[in-house]
């Protein structure tokens, strides 16, 4: 009896140390001198600099803790898997504290540009691809080798935008920063 519950931990443990999780990126930006209330500022202005319609894009608020947000990224493709072409969409989240800020993007999710006549929504993209994709709920041959492609070309992608976006950030504090008493 004791052997089996040992097994049985021991798999669970296996599994649990091997499951996939949800694609995502965090970043501290140190910026000393700055309270929080300034960095949510300077954040919640950048957001309506960086986003056409930031009403749209910011999501939720705490004032001088929290900034939530949600964009968009083109997802291309060629023509073999035009029909998951369409955005793969996002979530910002921003906490703040005096002289820091997190930014993190998370929760990235496929958004085809038209329906196909199979289930061409690829869902959440995972930090590492699984070697049997129906552990995260993709069956059959079209949504695998689709899977694969978007996995294959989105996670660069997302990892692109999510460098440029924390570096635009960076740099817009910095400027707001340097130039606030010039005027």
């Amino acid at each position: 009896m004791k052997r089996l519950r040992l097994l049985l931990l021991v798999e669970l443990v296996v599994l649990t140390c091997s499951a996939q999780k949800p694609l995502s990126y965090t970043k501290v930006i140190q910026k000393e001198g700055m309270t929080a209330q300034q960095l949510y500022d300077a954040s919640k202005n950048w957001f309506s600099r960086t986003y056409v319609d930031s009403k749209a894009v910011v999501k939720d608020e705490n004032p001088g803790k929290e900034l939530t947000g949600k964009g968009k990224l083109v997802f291309s493709t060629n023509m073999i898997y035009s029909s998951i072409q369409g955005y793969i969409n996002y979530l910002i989240d921003i906490q703040f504290k005096d002289g820091r800020l997190k930014f993190a993007m998370s929760d990235f999710r496929h958004e085809p540009a038209r329906e196909a006549a199979y289930d061409n929504h690829m869902g959440v993209l995972v930090d590492s691809l699984p070697k049997d994709l129906k552990k995260i709920g993709i069956e059959g041959m079209n949504r695998k080798a689709s899977y694969k492609y978007y996995f294959k070309n989105g996670v660069p992608l997302c990892e692109k935008q999510f460098n440029e976006l924390s570096k635009s950030l960076e740099e817009f504090i910095d400027k707001r920063e340097e130039t606030k008493d010039e005027w």
